[in-house]
C-alpha cells in the first residue's frame, strides 16, 4: 500500500473513531431528537462515508461513484456547518460552545477539515459529472423544507433561528435559504474544480 493510501486509510479511520464518539455523545444527550440538527446529520453521513472508504481500500477496490457522491454531499454540508457556526451562531452563542465544549470540535471543526482533506487530496476517483455540485444543495434544501413543514405543524421548534416560522418573518427565512443555497453551490463548485483539476 502506497504512503498516500496509508494516509487516506488512517485519515478515515480517525474520522470513523471521532464521528462515532460524537454520535454516541449526541445520542446519549439528545436521543433521536439529535437528528433534527443539520450538523449532526452531516457528521453521521460522514461516519458512513468514512466507513465505506476504509472498506473499499482494505478490499483494494475502487471507491464507487455513489460513495464519492455521498462524500461530496457530506464534505460540502460540513463546510457549511463550519461557516454558519463560525460566522453566524458563535458570535451570539459563544465560540466555546460551538468549537470547544464536549464534541463540538469534532462536529464543527475536525470532522469538516478531515472530510474535505480526504475528499479533495487523498481519494483518487473517476471524474463525476458537473451535476454533482447540485447534490449538496438538494440535500440541504430537503432538510430545510422538512424542518419548515415540521415547524408549521408545531412538531419541531427550529432547531435554527431561521427555521422558526412562527417567530421569524417569511422574508428572513427566504433570505437564509438563499444564502445557504448559494453557499452550497459555490463551495461544491470550488471543491469540484480542486478535486478534478487535472482530469479532463
Amino acid at each position: 500500500m502506497s504512503s498516500l493510501k496509508k494516509l487516506l486509510v488512517a485519515t478515515n479511520i480517525i474520522l470513523v473513531v471521532l464521528e462515532l464518539i460524537a454520535f454516541i455523545h449526541d445520542m446519549y444527550v439528545f436521543s433521536f431528537s439529535a437528528f433534527k440538527w443539520y450538523t449532526i446529520d452531516s457528521n453521521v453521513l460522514q461516519l458512513v462515508v468514512s466507513l465505506l472508504v476504509v472498506v473499499c481500500y482494505l478490499k483494494k477496490a475502487q471507491i464507487p461513484d455513489f460513495v464519492t457522491k455521498l462524500h461530496f454531499v457530506s464534505a460540502v454540508a460540513l463546510t457549511v456547518t463550519f461557516l454558519i457556526a463560525a460566522f453566524v451562531l458563535a458570535p451570539e452563542g459563544g465560540y466555546a460552545y460551538y468549537f470547544i465544549y464536549d464534541v463540538a470540535p469534532i462536529n464543527h471543526l475536525i470532522g469538516p477539515a478531515l472530510s474535505v482533506a480526504s475528499l479533495l487530496f487523498l481519494e483518487k476517483t473517476d471524474k463525476c459529472s458537473l451535476k454533482i455540485i447540485l447534490y449538496p444543495l438538494l440535500a440541504t434544501m430537503a432538510y430545510g423544507i422538512i424542518c419548515l413543514i415540521l415547524n408549521i405543524m408545531r412538531i419541531l421548534d427550529g432547531p435554527y433561528f431561521f427555521l422558526k416560522i412562527y417567530d421569524v418573518p417569511a422574508g428572513t427565512i427566504a433570505m437564509w435559504f438563499a444564502i445557504i443555497g448559494v453557499l452550497c453551490v459555490v463551495i461544491a463548485f470550488a471543491y469540484y474544480k480542486i478535486k478534478w483539476r487535472s482530469v479532463k
